[in-house]
């Protein structure tokens, strides 16, 4: 009976709604006489009660009332745990993995998998929690796991624009602890969609949190000869989240609280839900090389460049723009993605960049593809999703990044693949690759 009087308020309404704002709009126009007014005013007030707009409640039209936003009670089924060979496991069932399909309810899947992700200081739709621990006594999360096992390898939370405070709008990066007196600095750039830190969340699931994350490239560049200095920069989460006084990515805006379960997620407003010189990647990336770089490192540090996802033309187009400043600094580039710099764009210079591809070729094969992106391309072993090269070809671009590093003068030379002949930039010689 209620659906039935809601749809027939909803019906009136929808009738009589024009009529209604041409009355209102007469009654409220001071230039019209009196008369004119009050005659409208009348009519107004004898309009049948389910003209309102206020009759109309929110009310599913086909199901009753609203539901309130999605709530799921923590329960085993939606409990796991971080086993000895640090892979997450479902509590309840040991031999699976995360499980992001849950429920046919959209809304629900997506609020359990930010419970999954999300620190558990963080509020959340009400009463939905997700365990994720070593101890089933006690809830934890992967951002915390990752951030907590970071800061204990010699990094720091660095929180941009610099000098701002925890109650200010800032973004976090990571920055080594010897960035001010490391002599080469190398800089990660990845995708706008990822949290600060995390690599591929499939390969969390699957494969194991360090790997997935960038714990494991951390302790690789530690244990590089020379001891060089590392920022990881965030381009995903660049939204200022007031409620939880924290940048989020858009992934986790979308499954903050609502009203209710079909209202649409929260209007992002352009100055009060964004930060100050990171208000996109773009912005973000370029405030990392002209503020961070210069106040944190030294003037003459070597850096090398690492641009995954549609990080990497944001790196590009920030180079090609300020090459002048930093063709002494940046040593090489290495680039997870389809957009590179050529020669010609800066200049015909002679700085050193690599191309790792989406291919089933085995890890670092070299491929065919100078011609066409103005550098050598090698495979990244992994031919099918993008956020997943960085986990496989880590080791060989720090490998790259530290011939370039250890031998002077060192240039690529343009080859097409392994064993074939090759012909040196600017020469007509033929080598043997």
């Amino acid at each position: 009976m209620q659906v039935i009087r809601d749809h027939t308020k909803r019906k009136v309404f929808e009738q009589y709604e024009t009529q209604r704002q041409a009355l209102r709009y007469i009654v409220r126009n001071t230039t019209l006489s009196q008369r004119v007014r009050a005659q409208a005013q009348l009519q107004l007030s004898q309009m049948h009660a389910y003209t309102r707009s206020t009759q109309i409640n929110n009310r599913c039209i086909e199901g009753g009332p609203l539901t309130s936003d999605t709530s799921q009670p923590a329960s085993d089924m939606h409990s796991y745990y971080i086993t000895d060979e640090d892979q997450v496991r479902s509590i309840k069932h040991p031999d699976q993995e995360f499980n992001f399909f849950i429920s046919k309810n959209e809304r629900m899947n997506v609020v359990h998998r930010e419970a999954f992700n999300s620190l558990s200081t963080e509020p959340q739709s009400p009463s939905y929690t997700v365990r994720l621990t070593h101890d089933p006594a006690h809830t934890a999360c992967v951002r915390q796991n990752i951030q907590s096992r970071l800061l204990s390898t010699k990094l720091d939370l660095t929180l941009l624009p610099l000098g701002a405070t925890a109650a200010d709008p800032h973004v976090q990066i990571y920055t080594s602890t010897n960035i001010s007196t490391c002599t080469r600095l190398i800089v990660y750039v990845g995708e706008s969609w990822q949290d600060l830190g995390v690599l591929a969340h499939r390969t969390i699931s699957q494969e194991s949190i360090a790997s997935g994350s960038v714990i494991d490239l951390v302790r690789s560049v530690q244990e590089c000869p020379d001891n060089p200095g590392i920022i990881i920069a965030n381009t995903g989460q660049l939204l200022w989240y007031r409620g939880g006084h924290r940048a989020v990515t858009q992934t986790t805006w979308a499954a903050l609280p609502r009203q209710t379960a079909v209202s649409p997620q929260m209007e992002i407003d352009e100055v009060k839900n964004r930060v100050p010189g990171c208000k996109n990647a773009r912005e973000h990336v370029a405030y990392i090389f002209d503020e961070v770089i210069p106040k944190m490192a030294m003037q003459d540090v070597k850096i090398d460049v690492i641009g995954m996802g549609d990080g990497a033309p944001e790196v590009v187009g920030y180079l090609r723009a300020k090459w002048e400043r930093w063709e002494k600094n940046v040593q090489a580039v290495a680039l997870g993605t389809g957009f590179v710099w050529t020669v010609d764009e800066v200049g015909g210079n002679a700085k050193f960049r690599a191309f790792w591809s989406d291919c089933m070729e085995p890890l670092a094969m070299p491929l065919v593809g100078r011609n066409d992106f103005g550098c050598n391309c090698y495979s990244a072993g992994e031919g099918e999703i993008l956020e997943c090269i960085m986990p496989k070809a880590y080791k060989s671009i720090l490998k790259f990044f530290q011939l370039v590093n250890d031998v002077p003068g060192y240039r690529e030379l343009a080859g097409f693949g392994e064993g074939a002949l090759v012909e040196e930039e600017g020469t007509d010689e033929e080598v043997e690759f």
